[in-house]
């Protein structure tokens, strides 16, 4: 007789769009399921535009229920109630990931894995402010000691919470799904997105924040004066009209809000820019690697862990120095494409893809499991 299939519980907030959403798809995806039974449970209700819920159902075949909490409910009722679900569903190891779902994991009396998708005394100062983002971060960090196998996605932010805050973490990289990158055909995406065949395509995707500093981009952009070229910007957020104040009506430069059809720009584009202060392992440099996009990338250390594994992928810049950036954008479109496209392919290819990902991660169950 074989093992019996054991059932895992993925504790979220939400299943709204995401890079960490994205993540938690790709594990599930490649899941052995003669081995494991995945099952997710989200603490709030779902925003029916912005939520997955739906790919994870009706193509992953993942059966998903929601508590429907709201944050200050779930403060009082949750913990109960992930314990009735947990045993009337038979759950054998619950993995968490976010802050509220890794702090209710924690309490738990099964087997548990977490995955920290930041640097969070980085992260949430810079997105709730200095002192309610320093006390977030030491309530997270406190929860994830009581976790049995936390990760973070990076060996960079597993060395960062080591030296910084002597807290010693494992790391599992996060991964891509290549598969979805796969057959883009540039041409036809250029004339299905209208942009120009002739034109030099820089993108950079994520929020309009301090945190991705998208006003160095455009400023950087501006200085460069490449001929025959456009930036686009995939995202929304809180320096939206900054950004358009800074671009004044230029015709090259475009603000296209958030998209579905990611994949799709990214194919149609030539290169990607990333000016983040702080990320974890950045799921959109990523997925422009995974299209084959050499990258200009900001020196934080998540960015340098990617661009090691092959120097020839990318530039890099200073973090926040607008000149630095401006003269990669200038020397990246007289280097050699095709050696730098294949480079940044290999990368997703080899080391960061999401089969890779999800095996470790079922190593980890397998080992708490006992299986």
């Amino acid at each position: 007789m074989g093992t019996s299939v054991k059932n895992i519980l993925y504790i979220v907030s939400t299943l709204e769009k995401s890079g960490p959403i994205h993540q938690l798809s790709y594990i599930i995806k490649y899941i052995d399921k003669n081995t494991f039974t995945p099952i997710i449970l989200t603490l709030s209700p779902e925003d029916g535009q912005k939520s997955l819920k739906d790919y994870f159902t009706n193509i992953l075949q993942v059966r998903v229920e929601t508590l429907g909490f709201s944050r200050i409910k779930g403060m009082f009722f949750a913990k109960s109630k992930i314990e009735e679900f947990i045993k009337e569903n038979h759950i054998d190891l619950a993995h968490s990931q976010g802050i509220r779902a890794d702090a209710l994991a924690s309490k738990l009396n099964i087997p548990t894995v977490s995955t920290l998708r930041n640097y969070p005394y980085d992260d949430y100062p810079m997105t709730y402010g200095k002192l309610q983002g320093l006390l977030m971060a030491k309530f997270h960090l406190v929860h994830l000691t009581q976790i049995d196998h936390p990760y973070v996605v990076s060996r960079a932010i597993s060395k960062m919470l080591q030296d910084k805050n002597h807290y010693v973490i494992d790391y599992i990289r996060n991964g891509i799904d290549i598969e979805r990158f796969q057959g883009l055909n540039k041409d036809e995406l250029r004339e299905k997105l209208h942009i120009k065949k002739e034109k030099k395509v820089f993108i950079s995707i994520g929020h309009l924040n301090s945190r991705k500093d998208p006003l160095s981009i455009i400023k950087a952009f501006k200085n460069a004066q490449i001929k025959e070229s456009i930036l686009i910007f995939l995202g929304e957020g809180a320096l939206e009209k900054e950004c358009r104040d800074e671009i004044n009506n230029r015709k090259d430069i475009k603000l296209l809000g958030s998209k579905d059809n990611v994949h799709e720009y990214l194919g149609a584009s030539d290169y990607f820019i990333s000016a983040s202060l702080a990320e974890g392992l950045p799921n959109t440099v990523l997925e422009a690697m995974a299209c084959g996009l050499p990258c200009i990338l900001s020196d934080i250390s998540p960015h340098l862990e990617i661009y090691t594994m092959d120097k020839t992928s990318s530039l890099l810049f200073k973090v926040r120095d607008i000149e630095q950036l401006s003269n990669a954008l200038k020397k990246i479109v007289n280097m050699d494409y095709l050696r730098m496209s294949k480079a940044s392919k290999k990368i997703t290819q080899e080391t960061l893809n999401a089969q890779k990902m999800s095996l470790a991660y079922q190593k980890s169950y397998k080992t708490l499991l006992n299986i």
